[in-house]
Order: structure tokens, then sequence, then C-alpha cells
């Protein structure tokens, strides 16, 4: 859920987180986040960890060769 919160924070400056829950949705975990715009207002978006691509890997040297 931390990692939902920190993403979140990161792609929507401005934005107020005002509450973060976990919840089922299609038999699926999903974090719902409850943040205010800069705007003042009130927005729900839901993250779903196990939908994200995996982390990009950084390239090493044995990638190169």
């Amino acid at each position: 859920m931390a990692d939902s919160v920190r993403r979140f924070e990161r792609d929507h400056r401005g934005s107020r987180v005002l509450s973060v829950e976990r919840m089922q949705s299609d038999g699926r975990d999903v974090n719902r986040i409850k943040a205010m715009d800069d705007r003042g207002r009130v927005r729900v978006y839901v993250d779903d960890p196990q939908r994200r691509p995996p982390p990009r890997r950084a390239p090493t040297r044995d990638d190169h060769d």
C-alpha cells in the first residue's frame, strides 16, 4: 500500500492523499486512494499492484557484450 501512495504522490504533484484502503475488485486486491487535487476537488484513484509492469532493470555490462 505504501508503494501505491508513493507512486501516486510522485505522479500527482500538488495532490494531497486523504485516505488509502485495500479492497477487492474482481477477485484482486487493489488499493483505493482518495485524494484532493490542487483545485480542491476530491478524486478517487485505484491502483492495482498486480497489473503494474515489472520495474525496469538497469542494463549491466554483460548486456552489451
